[in-house]
């Protein structure tokens, strides 16, 4: 499901409280962000914020229009999306990874690469999702892989260590 606007960014991974509470898993662990959000949609359904806080991996929010805990758990498992616009970083923000969806990726020796179409996670960095050559390539995205950004052309220009990028192949 995609909605226009929106951006996923994770599940009701269930109620909290007696008070219709939902708390929610946030897909990049980082909710430092959270308290930003006005409004949310849960699977296609909006809900203004009442109160929101961060909250282990993820936040508590208390949404107009859920009242009890029978309401919140009626949505574990949902889908929770927000307002794209909360993910485009100012001047001198460190990026969001949203913004480089479709950057093409070029490598200083190999070339173009491919168009990163989703975004993933080892554990310990943030990977690019490549399409390239009808399969996906994930890529860390390290500040020490990256020359440079070129945001007009939507080009990110890297340096990748030898092999990177036949890792997956088969013999």
């Amino acid at each position: 499901m995609t909605q226009s606007n929106k951006t996923l960014i994770g599940k009701v991974l269930d109620a909290h409280g007696i008070k219709g509470d939902i708390y929610c898993i946030v897909f990049s662990q980082d909710a430092s962000w959270v308290s930003k959000i006005k409004s949310l949609n849960l699977n296609e359904q909006a809900f203004e914020v009442k109160k929101i806080k961060a909250f282990k991996k993820g936040f508590i929010a208390t949404l107009g229009g859920i009242s009890d805990r029978n309401q919140a758990e009626a949505f574990k498992g949902a889908e929770v999306w927000v307002d794209s616009l909360l993910f485009i970083s100012k001047d001198g923000e460190s990026l969001f990874l949203s913004e480089l969806l479709n950057f093409m990726v070029e490598d200083k020796t190999f070339g173009e690469v491919g168009l990163i179409n989703s975004f993933s996670t080892n554990g310990w960095q943030d990977l690019l999702v490549i399409s390239s050559l009808n399969k996906n390539l994930e890529i860390p995205f390290v500040k020490e892989f990256v020359i440079r950004i070129d945001h007009a052309k939507k080009v990110i220009h890297m340096n990748l260590p030898e092999g990177l990028l036949k890792i997956n192949d088969q013999n």
